[in-house]
């Protein structure tokens, strides 16, 4: 009887300092907490309200030409999802997009860093010639882009001076109109739109790399490009960690460009988990089915951004 009844109080002694514990924290740092209270308000607001009504309305049959009837389905437009090879199409264009467009700005981002972390006349100019890709509205840039790749467009214009059409390219080629191509201009387009982020975040990573660093490694007989790879990549790591996440979820989540440049084709060439969700929702009156999509949407943004967060702690722990 003494050893059965050590047990449920030696729990209830450890839960009671627990709870000390949580009240002496939480008395320490209650100011913190009063100043945090607004933002957190709002949040759930803005944010989890929306959500979780999301959620709920996933779970039902709602189309915005019958907006009284809405009859509880359960998980049967998940189910249709997985039916769907539309669904499917646009998740891997999804990916497709995502990754070449990031690995694009990655790129890009990081030569215009190296390039303005220069001591060069006219930096701070060129500095900030660099953020006018990012400062464009996104519809704006997808008008401009579409423009430009039109069958009259400046660039079938200058391929043509340059003698490169009647061969592979066609005379007046269509860019956009064609499956095979339209894909890779709006990538074109997202690199261009988004590596100057990648730059601004890059650039301010390597201004606070130790100059000693750079100077040992000098000493050593190290070149510029070994000083790169040994110097300065380690002390950015996690600003491209970071920021490659950040980058994930913009362009993942992005429908400007697609829909104004695009709007998913030709033939559905084009068309992102985000597009066909639109689509869904306002082209078809599909709600709780374009709702469904966008569960999906968060699900997989859950999983990438639990992933980075994982890889970022490791990533501190080591250094």
């Amino acid at each position: 009887m003494t050893a059965l009844s050590s047990v449920p109080r030696s729990q209830t002694k450890r839960r009671s300092t627990h709870w000390r514990q949580f009240r002496r924290e939480l008395k320490r740092y209650q100011l913190g907490y009063v100043f945090l209270a607004p933002a957190m308000i709002i949040l759930i607001f803005v944010d989890f309200v929306p959500m979780a009504r999301g959620m709920w309305t996933s779970l039902h049959s709602f189309s915005l030409f019958r907006p009284r009837s809405k009859p509880f389905v359960g998980l049967q437009n998940y189910r249709d999802l997985l039916h769907d090879s539309l669904f499917w199409r646009a998740l891997g264009q999804t990916a497709y997009y995502t990754l070449a467009s990031v690995a694009c700005q990655f790129l890009l981002g990081l030569l215009a860093a190296v390039l303005l972390n220069q001591s060069v006349r006219f930096r701070a100019f060129f500095r900030g010639l660099v953020l006018i890709p990012w400062v464009v509205p996104g519809a704006l840039a997808g008008m401009m882009f579409a423009l430009l790749f039109t069958s009259n467009g400046l660039v079938n214009t200058v391929l043509y001076h340059l003698g490169l059409t009647g061969g592979i390219i066609p005379e007046n080629y269509p860019w956009l109109s064609h499956g095979s191509t339209a894909m890779p201009v709006l990538i074109f387009t997202s690199a261009w739109k988004g590596f100057p982020f990648f730059a601004v975040m890059f650039l301010a990573a390597m201004q606070a790399v130790p100059s000693d660093l750079y100077e040992a490694a000098r000493v050593d007989g190290a070149s510029k490009a070994r000083s790169f790879w040994h110097v300065t990549v380690p002390g950015i790591r996690a600003t491209m960690l970071i920021a490659s996440l950040l980058g994930l979820i913009w362009t993942f989540n992005s429908i400007d460009l697609i829909y104004v440049m695009t709007y998913g084709g030709p033939y559905y060439s084009t068309t992102t988990l985000v597009m066909l969700a639109y689509q869904q929702a306002f082209g078809v009156g599909q709600v709780g089915y374009a709702t469904a999509i966008a569960m999906v949407i968060l699900v997989l943004m859950g999983l990438v951004t639990a992933a980075y967060l994982y890889a970022y702690r490791r990533l501190v722990r080591s250094i």
